[in-house]
């Protein structure tokens, strides 16, 4: 699921970073990609968080095998020692199950979220285990990033 605004910041990140514009000449296909669901994308944030991509899709991998279905009710009743065998540390294992848990007892309601102003829906996802400030903004984008402050000068 490609978001709305992919072609408009295809346009402005090509006029703004010439590595980007480069790169959209070979590849004009690529798209933004959004998984559209928060408990994932969050989770995913956890998982990654100061590991390689390579190492982390190899742990998320394990872990979905181990899930079946990564969804907060089966995540919650996982045994710790299931996602540790995933190759989860101590830490992320209880971020992701308190993760889980706040999804499974509704005290994250994604859904209101596209109602609500950027900055109050950060406020929500600040509160919840410790997350990447960026895997809380992707989890939540609905228009291209700020960019002043992620993309280089031209």
């Amino acid at each position: 699921m490609t978001p709305d605004y992919w072609p408009a910041a295809k346009t402005h990140l090509a006029k703004k970073d010439k590595v980007l514009r480069k790169l959209m000449k070979v590849y004009p296909d690529a798209r933004l990609n959004t998984r559209g669901n928060p408990f994932q994308t969050l989770a995913r944030s956890i998982v990654g968080q100061q590991i390689s991509v390579k190492a982390a899709q190899s742990v998320w991998n394990r872990f979905a095998e181990a899930a079946g279905r990564v969804e907060p009710h089966i995540v919650v009743a996982m045994p710790d020692e299931t996602l540790r065998a995933c190759g989860f540390s101590g830490q992320k294992t209880k971020y992701v199950k308190d993760l889980a848990r706040h999804f499974h007892e509704g005290l994250v309601k994604p859904r209101t979220w596209k109602k609500m102003e950027d900055e109050a829906v950060i406020e929500i996802a600040a509160a919840l285990p410790k997350l990447a400030k960026e895997g809380r903004l992707q989890a939540i984008r609905r228009r291209p990033p700020d960019p002043a402050t992620t993309c280089r000068d031209a």
